[in-house]
């Protein structure tokens, strides 16, 4: 994972469930377990080190975990040290109580070895990311000092001029290169090509970031008998957006472990719960109001049903041969300050036939003013469009779409991160018996 050693706090009263867990966190590579059975003692210890990760007990004595949690949040710069509690209570009340405290994730007791492993790799990449970002802040803090500086004498020469333009240049490359990393982490959210040519018959994917990194995300995995495909666009774009498609990512891989597949709407209602307790958006805590639109189709195993639903989000129907219309999504996005923490997501079927189009859009595309016509291409354009495209093969409609787009907007500068997806199911026409159709006789 890294070269340098993970430090893993973990307090428990009990010291079989203590020597578990360290024999556990001994497994993986580059990790050192720091047992603690006192609190307290943890406490002190954590006020004088660094740790790179917490694990700690919901019942002890003196101090309870909530309590722990609270203590150690109030430390100077540990608030963004990952802290799991375990615990054995299935409260929920519990559980938000330690969210709002600082907690990043949970187990639970009886320990399952295999899920605590994977936990414990997942959030030590998550550290080893934040640790990489602090030191590149640190370049870029150290380099502004040093125009600040710089800049302030009244008789600056040419040799500090130059100086001053080297450190510049080595910010900026330092950005770019930071830039260049996150785009990475960002594409590798993607779904496998394989993937998606696996599930569909035909499809295409025109997904384009206004800048390197973007806002928009999509997806494609396995829930229960079925597979999910997404399309969503958070708040902003450029690096901004792009975090949120980290955030909203794991919420919406934790929403998918927690939820019974086949609930699609509460599906959605608990990734928006995830990222609001995220963004501390359910509390007067956060300052920020971010989150997201997202539309999501559930398609059964054999392909014959599709459940749809939508967070501010639309799903555009094309008929073989038929007039395309749009199914609608709730009014409510996902994640927002201003959403209830109990919003309600619903859920419709979709019918399916033969070489019917599905097709999503993020407002990007919607939204993209045109240079001669001053207005936004629209919905009703958009659904023009595609019902004098459908019947040609999918990578055809992408370029038209694509074409089109360039039209529309002219001279007009992008205005965000554009992606649309279409695709066809594996579906077949029904056979007609021998001899033809009723009409035929």
């Amino acid at each position: 994972m890294s070269d340098e050693i993970f430090r893993i706090v973990v307090i428990d009263d009990s010291r079989s469930v203590l020597t578990l867990l360290a024999r556990l966190i001994q497994t993986v590579n580059d990790c050192e377990p720091i047992p603690f059975t006192d609190p307290l003692q943890a406490l002190e210890w954590c006020a004088r080190e660094e740790a790179d990760l917490v694990i700690v007990d919901y019942i002890m004595p003196v101090m309870n975990g909530l309590n722990f949690i609270t203590a150690f949040r109030a430390l100077p710069d540990r608030g963004e040290i990952p802290i799991v509690m375990v615990t054995g209570s299935d409260v929920q009340n519990v559980r938000y109580m330690a969210l709002q405290e600082g907690a990043t994730d949970f187990l639970n007791k009886p320990i399952d070895n295999v899920e605590f492993v994977t936990r414990l790799k997942n959030l030590l990449i998550m550290r080893q990311h934040f640790k990489e970002t602090r030191k590149r802040a640190e370049i870029l803090r150290q380099a502004k000092e040093e125009v600040d500086r710089a800049f302030g004498e009244l008789r600056i020469t040419h040799a500090e001029l130059e100086k001053t333009r080297d450190s510049l240049a080595e910010a900026f490359a330092v950005i770019e290169e930071s830039i260049l990393y996150a785009s990475n982490i960002q594409r590798s959210l993607l779904p496998n090509p394989v993937t998606l040519h696996q599930l569909f018959a035909d499809h295409f994917i025109y997904w384009d970031p206004r800048d390197t990194v973007g806002g928009d995300i999509y997806w494609c995995r396995p829930w229960g008998d079925g597979m999910l495909f997404a399309l969503g666009d958070c708040t902003g774009h450029g690096v901004p957006g792009a975090f949120m498609t980290l955030i909203v990512t794991g919420a919406f891989d934790r929403a998918c472990s927690e939820i019974p597949p086949g609930e699609l709407g509460r599906l959605l209602a608990r990734t928006h719960q995830l990222v609001q307790m995220t963004l501390k958006q359910n509390s007067d805590q956060g300052e920020s109001d971010d989150g997201m639109e997202l539309g999501i189709c559930l398609i059964s195993g054999e392909q014959t049903r599709i459940l749809y639903a939508g967070a501010r989000f639309s799903l555009f129907v094309c008929p073989a041969g038929g007039t395309p219309y749009e199914v609608k999504g709730d009014k409510k996005g996902i994640g927002y300050r201003r959403v209830p923490f109990a919003q309600e997501f619903a859920q419709v079927e979709v019918a399916v036939s033969p070489d019917t189009c599905y097709y999503m859009s993020s407002d990007g595309l919607i939204d993209q003013v045109g240079s001669e016509v001053r207005r936004g291409f629209g919905k009703v354009r958009l659904l023009d469009l595609i019902g004098r495209i459908a019947d040609q093969p999918m990578d055809e409609q992408k370029i038209i779409i694509h074409k089109q787009l360039q039209e529309h907007q002219g001279t007009e500068s992008r205005r965000d991160d554009v992606s649309v997806v279409g695709f066809r199911l594996r579906l077949e026409p029904p056979c007609h018996p021998p001899g033809g159709t009723s009409a035929e006789a």
